[in-house]
């Protein structure tokens, strides 16, 4: 292994560790997992009833002779929507946090305790600190899946299959690259001005307006969301209806489109709820058409996390090498 590969791998475990030495990242972080645990709790307890009721109607109609049985209108996994919704607006707050505290951090210590022999680059920094943040997200991605999965077990009684468990991977993993976007935000934000806070102010500022604001002007001006339960399902429409009505609508289209793709809160959304039976309309498709149906939004989560990844190196690159060798 390279001496550059060595400082980058240093950094990433000094920016794990003093994460979790963090008070505030740490009761953001218990916020979230709490929140997301009584949602599926409170979901899967309704959900069980409605299982339940399901199964002594599928039992009656078989001891009926009845062959042709409808089947369960239920999807387990979108039981996890709750937890989803946290992530795009806990999880967003917790990622630019994250940015914030590392980038303080070290302005204030100018020190990274592990290094010694020679200047840390702005590179090695900036990889460094990134994959550190990805190793925190990723721990806090598994905990909260592993917590939704297993309440919808033990109290929903339905646990999820395999080709389920695959669906709800890559949903994590577009959290994942939802996540570090907004901590290369905060981070850039933070490295940009003089006193941290004011980093961390315009950091919030611009997760306000692209998970809060911009998301709901897109869903207020979608037809769709015109009537309580989809506009397009209250004319029996199913998906190549609903395309077919919106080619009359193009430019309208091509506006509210707009907004919302400048919106990273709203890709991660329809990708997650797209894998994990939430819209009712993706689920009788298979895993190869939902992926095709959301290459765009995936897309996009890679271009934003890609852009503000290159966006980070290039300020910490432009700042003075770290000393090593300083106060641990």
């Amino acid at each position: 292994m390279s001496e550059s590969s060595t400082r980058i791998l240093q950094v990433a475990r000094h920016e794990y560790r003093a994460a979790l030495r963090s008070r505030a990242l740490t009761v953001l972080l218990v916020i979230l997992v709490t929140a997301t645990a009584v949602s599926v709790f409170v979901s899967a307890t309704d959900y069980a009833s409605q299982l339940a009721e399901y199964d002594a109607y599928r039992a009656a109609a078989q001891a009926q002779g009845l062959t042709r049985i409808a089947p369960s209108p239920l999807a387990v996994l979108s039981l996890l929507r709750g937890a989803f919704e946290y992530m795009e607006i806990i999880g967003a707050i917790i990622a630019i946090t994250l940015g914030y505290l590392s980038v303080s951090r070290e302005r204030t210590n100018r020190t990274l305790p592990l290094l010694r022999s020679r200047p840390l680059t702005g590179t090695e920094l900036a990889t460094g600190s990134f994959l550190g943040a990805l190793g925190i997200f990723t721990t806090l991605i598994a905990a909260t899946a592993a917590v939704g999965v297993v309440a919808l077990g033990t109290i929903g009684h339905d646990w999820i299959s395999p080709p389920q468990t695959l669906r709800l991977t890559l949903a994590c993993v577009a959290a994942l690259l939802y996540l570090s976007a907004f901590y290369c935000l905060g981070a850039i934000a933070t490295a940009k001005v003089k006193v941290p806070a004011n980093g961390l102010l315009i950091a919030l500022g611009i997760w306000l307006l692209v998970v809060l604001i911009l998301p709901q002007i897109g869903d207020t001006l979608d037809a769709d969301n015109q009537l309580p339960g989809g506009l397009f399902q209250a004319l029996g429409l199913n998906h190549d209806g609903e395309v077919a009505v919106l080619t009359h609508f193009t430019g309208y289209e091509r506006v509210r489109t707009g907004i919302e793709e400048a919106s990273l809160a709203k890709h991660f959304e329809r990708f997650a709820f797209a894998m994990s039976d939430v819209k009712e309309r993706y689920r009788p498709y298979g895993l190869p058409w939902l992926l095709n149906e959301t290459r765009n939004d995936i897309g996009w989560l890679l271009a934003y996390a890609t852009v503000l990844f290159l966006g980070l190196r290039r300020t910490l690159t432009r700042q003075q090498p770290i000393p090593t060798g300083g106060i641990s």
